[in-house]
């Protein structure tokens, strides 16, 4: 039988910034799913990579006195280095200036072109030069973009635009078939699935309206892929940056890896990018005669003092500092457990601390070490015998039975409570059976208690393993090392 891929994706951050707290949200919420797969036994692939052209890139590198290239090498640097030191685990960390995705865009581009859906224009529009993007004056908010409190730049130009238009009735289509037929037979093949319903409906709200067609291509920006076919012109940073997704599973290098992939089975992107992604992406592809990827995921935004975080307003978080503190599991588990999947909310080092404190270190961690303690003490470091998980009590073993459900459906922080309602069960569990006191009457009836025990943390440590990967594989080389050495700084104590 042959093994289930799963193609898991994260939006490629933009290189005129250091990485902050947001972006690893992301990136730590898609690396969970992955590894989740991964313990399903699946063939996954997990991409995430930078953004590195367009005019924004190169005034930040000039004003950083670099060459652009030089400048996106060392932020890129700053990305695979912070998403390494927060055990996330990409099997492809794509950026935009690699030598297979330049070729790619090229060929996508021209397909799309030779398909007769590209045509030269001139456009006047509205340029945020933050978002590098053309907004439209109903997305103004007292005459300033709503995100980056900037008056956008009225800019005409000769382009070449993308005929979207051709293909919104059949995205709206899929979009709708993905929640399933009139006759309740379930999801139709093709069919595009957006999560969470709300941004669902927001994309059909504006599929309803019409969509206009898009620039795909600019004159004036050197610091970008050439359009093949006019070398007057450069390929819209937007446009590059959406053929990662293709390019990145091996487009133009490994045709076979790529058919083994493709489509992508989730995208995983924040809440200010869901129109490229949920209507221009998924046009491109059907111009391009390409499936479409089977699910778009959309997450919410941090928020600092009640406003988005974002680089140009100066309010970020680095995650380095936080993990150099507290350790990676500490702010992966905040991550996960603090903000329900596709709804706003705020962080801050606080809340970290509390969890640090509270659910890690004296739920997970008291748990570990006292039941390590004892085992060293009463059974000379060796568990006699190791039960299966099904031979745990109900009450322990229900909660962990939700969790691979819990997290398919995308509510991380249900998971995780579950997981900490079996933590909590077993601290209670030692409170009540006392075995330091049973030890001195029944030493046979201590060690089937600490076998108990350890089959239950050896069950926690697999839930565990995809949201905190380096904690669940110490509690699972310990347990199943044979001889046992007491653990009491699996949390050490923050000074």
């Amino acid at each position: 039988m042959e093994t289930k891929k799963f193609y898991i994706t994260t939006a490629i951050d933009y290189t005129n910034g250091n990485p902050h707290i947001g972006h690893a949200y992301e990136k730590v919420a898609a690396d969970v799913l992955a590894r989740w797969h991964k313990l399903r036994g699946e063939d996954v692939f997990f991409l995430t990579g930078t953004d590195e052209h367009g005019a924004k890139i190169a005034a930040a590198a000039e004003k950083a006195g670099k060459a652009p290239q030089e400048f996106t090498d060392e932020i890129a640097a700053k990305f695979q280095k912070t998403w390494q030191n927060l055990e996330i685990s990409p099997s492809r960390f794509i950026r935009t200036t690699d030598e297979d995705h330049v070729k790619t865009v090229g060929e996508i581009l021209q397909k799309i072109k030779d398909n007769g859906y590209l045509y030269e224009g001139e456009y006047t529009g509205l340029y945020c030069v933050g978002h590098e993007a053309f907004i439209t004056e109903k997305e103004l908010v007292n005459g300033v973009c709503p995100d980056h409190k900037t008056k956008p730049e009225v800019v005409k130009e000769k382009n070449w635009f993308f005929e979207v238009s051709a293909f919104t009735g059949d995205i709206k289509k899929r979009i709708e078939r993905s929640e399933g037929d009139e006759n309740g037979e379930g999801a139709v093949s093709g069919g595009l699935k957006i999560w969470p319903e709300q941004k669902r409906n927001e994309i059909l709200s504006w599929l309803e309206q019409g969509f206009t067609d898009v620039s795909v291509t600019r004159p004036n920006v050197k610091w970008a892929i050439p359009a093949p076919w006019d070398p007057e012109q450069t390929v819209y940073v937007w446009i590059d940056a959406l053929i990662n997704y293709l390019s990145g599973a091996g487009f133009v290098l490994d045709r076979g890896e790529f058919e083994r992939y493709w489509p992508a089975d989730v995208h995983v992107i924040g809440a200010d990018i869901v129109k490229f992604h949920c209507i221009i992406w998924p046009a491109m592809l059907l111009a391009a005669g390409m499936e479409l990827p089977k699910e778009v995921v959309v997450h919410g935004m941090f928020t600092v003092n009640g406003e988005k975080m974002s680089k140009s307003l100066g309010n970020v978080i680095d995650p380095n500092g936080w993990v150099l503190k507290y350790g990676a599991d500490a702010v992966r588990y905040l991550l996960m457990r603090e903000v329900p999947w596709g709804q706003d909310g705020d962080v801050s080092e606080e809340k970290l601390l509390a969890r640090y404190e509270g659910d890690l270190a004296n739920g997970l961690g008291n748990l570990v070490s006292r039941t390590t303690n004892m085992i060293e003490k009463y059974c000379d470091g060796q568990v006699p015998e190791i039960l299966r998980e099904s031979d745990l009590p109900e009450s322990a073993l229900s909660p962990l039975q939700e969790v691979g459900a819990l997290i398919e459906e995308l509510r991380f922080h249900e998971a995780l409570a579950k997981i900490w309602e079996s933590i909590a069960w077993a601290n209670q569990y030692i409170d009540g059976a006392k075995p330091w006191v049973l030890a001195k009457t029944d030493l046979k009836k201590t060690r089937e208690i600490l076998s108990l025990l350890s089959a239950h943390i050896l069950a926690v440590a697999h839930k565990l393993a995809p949201f905190l990967p380096h904690t669940a594989e110490r509690m699972r080389k310990t347990f199943e090392s044979g001889k046992i050495g007491k653990i009491n700084d699996l949390f050490p104590r923050i000074e």
